[in-house]
């Protein structure tokens, strides 16, 4: 998952604002859609057509209202307005026009933690969350309950590849070969790779975490077994999916079926058999199948991930926490989605020091507003530091 939003450039005819004008003056004139122009590099012009920017623009006057005021220096800022704030990145050529614009997901002022609570628990029919510092709950909502979590369970194959690796049984460098069994759908490139491609561990690992990406993940977990990756999950063996198994089962609602009714034993053939033919993606795109998904609670999540932030491939991908750089020293991030189905959750390091855990999972029938969650997510990040 991304939560970057788009990067728009968009070439205007030149005028009022150019090369000299501050950044704060011409966040002000895209933001107002007043009569001001701004002249926007010619580069992305076939990238990003006018309307499409003026789209979003236009969407995001109507989500913030008017803006109060700009912070920030350099590339780096924070739209505010009355109700809402928003990170944004902007710079310009070496001709005085914008070739950078960026907006993050606007947040919701919140007045107090409860405030963020409440967004967090409109976002969908089973919601829970979870928020810790310095290993004590701040703030927790069904944190115990196990929901679908996406590719959140991939915290776990991380897990039990630190454990070999710090009982020196594997070493990052180490050189494994991609599979033909291995290739799964995207997220991620590795299923695009050839077979017989060397990969090292740490290379796989990085993927997997950073990119999502779903054929390293399902070559980790062969490497490592069924067992040794469940058992770091807290789930029996059998209900451990690879990716091509999910994806697989949730394409075929008859061996699906059968995966759900099967006893224990059973279970890993009926998986592998389908797993036999990988499907075509949008085969893989309808809602969460009841039942084929890895459920975890988010207090497992955060223990699971909390010795693993300090690795730098952590903190790779800052996931929906992309938009607040000032209130953390380092965040490290895995999260998960499919239709129906999402979670956030991230381990931070605040400016003083102290050490969080802050995770959020959606589940619903429907499709989820990835938008409205990271709104919320940011929220609720910002109110544990006590800032509307």
């Amino acid at each position: 998952m991304r939560f970057l939003a788009v990067l728009f450039a968009f070439l205007a005819p030149a005028s009022a604002v150019s090369a000299g004008d501050d950044e704060e003056r011409t966040l002000r004139a895209l933001l107002s859609r007043g009569d001001e122009e701004v002249a926007m590099a010619p580069a992305f012009l076939d990238s990003v057509p006018p309307e499409t920017l003026s789209q979003v623009l236009d969407g995001l006057k109507d989500a913030i209202g008017p803006v109060a005021r700009i912070d920030g220096k350099g590339r780096d800022y924070v739209v505010q307005s009355d109700t809402h704030r928003m990170p944004a990145r902007i710079a310009f050529d070496a001709e005085g026009r914008v070739s950078t614009l960026w907006f993050g997901a606007p947040e919701p002022r919140v007045t107090d933690l409860a405030s963020a609570e409440a967004l967090l628990g409109e976002l969908g029919q089973d919601v829970s969350w979870l928020a810790m510092r310095d290993g004590a709950v701040i703030s927790e909502s069904r944190a115990s309950e196990p929901l679908a979590v996406g590719s959140a369970f991939k915290i776990g194959v991380l897990a039990a590849l630190a454990d070999e690796i710090e009982a020196g049984r594997r070493d990052w460098a180490e050189v494994v070969r991609l599979e033909e069994h291995h290739r799964s759908l995207p997220s991620g490139r590795m299923q695009d790779y050839p077979a017989g491609a060397p990969l090292t561990l740490h290379s796989a690992a990085l993927a997997m975490i950073a990119e999502s990406d779903n054929t390293a993940t399902d070559l980790l977990i062969d490497l490592l077994g069924h067992e040794a990756v469940a058992e770091r999950l807290g789930i029996a063996s059998e209900d451990l999916l690879t990716t091509r198994a999910f994806f697989a089962l949730k394409a075929d609602e008859s061996r699906r079926a059968d995966w759900r009714a099967a006893s224990p034993a059973d279970k890993p053939a009926i998986a592998a058999s389908a797993a036999e033919t990988l499907p075509a993606l949008e085969a893989v795109t309808g809602p969460h199948a009841q039942g084929v998904e890895w459920y975890l609670p988010l207090d497992q999540l955060c223990a699971l991930g909390a010795p693993l932030a300090a690795l730098p491939l952590m903190q790779v991908n800052p996931g929906p926490v992309v938009g607040q750089p000032g209130l953390w020293q380092s965040i490290a991030y895995k999260g998960g989605s499919e239709t129906g189905v999402l979670n956030f959750t991230a381990w931070l390091t605040d400016t003083e020091g102290r050490q969080h855990c802050a995770a959020l999972t959606v589940n619903d029938p429907g499709a989820i507003s990835e938008t409205t969650a990271v709104a919320a997510f940011g929220a609720f990040l910002r109110s544990l530091h006590g800032q509307p």
